[in-house]
């Protein structure tokens, strides 16, 4: 299906992929949280335990580092189907950032972040290094 190239049209798309880009990275992070609390008072007791709530948290990790670079390809698509049009565009300015300057932004970075913590805390679990 065509997007039409109306640049407020574009707009709105834009502003509300990026309100659900927001809302992901709040849910997750507060997920992220319940996740790390929980394995906090279920670390002393018992290893499975921690490996379950280890296992949550990098499969929620990668889930949502999915789903978020797929809301900022959306938004990419939608800037470029608007063409060169006068009227500027919120999010505008991808294209000058440079590209490593792109995988710390904690839509990009964030998710696979706490996916190496979590696989890290299965690994001290299991070696017994707490």
């Amino acid at each position: 299906m065509a997007v039409d190239s109306n640049p407020e049209i574009i707009g709105a798309l834009i502003r509300d992929e990026n309100e659900m880009i927001n809302h992901r990275m709040n849910w997750f992070l507060i997920l992220q949280g319940f996740l790390f609390a929980s394995i906090a008072f279920a670390w002393d007791k018992g290893i499975s335990l921690s490996i379950v709530f280890s296992c949550v948290g990098i499969l929620s990790s990668l889930s949502v580092g999915v789903l978020l670079r797929y809301g900022i390809l959306a938004i990419k698509n939608l800037e470029e189907s608007c063409g060169n049009h006068k009227q500027p565009i919120i999010g505008r300015g991808y294209k000058v950032t440079p590209r490593i300057i792109h995988l710390f932004l904690p839509w990009h970075f964030l998710p696979y972040l706490f996916a190496a913590a979590w696989l890290a805390l299965i690994l001290i679990r299991v070696s017994g290094f707490d």
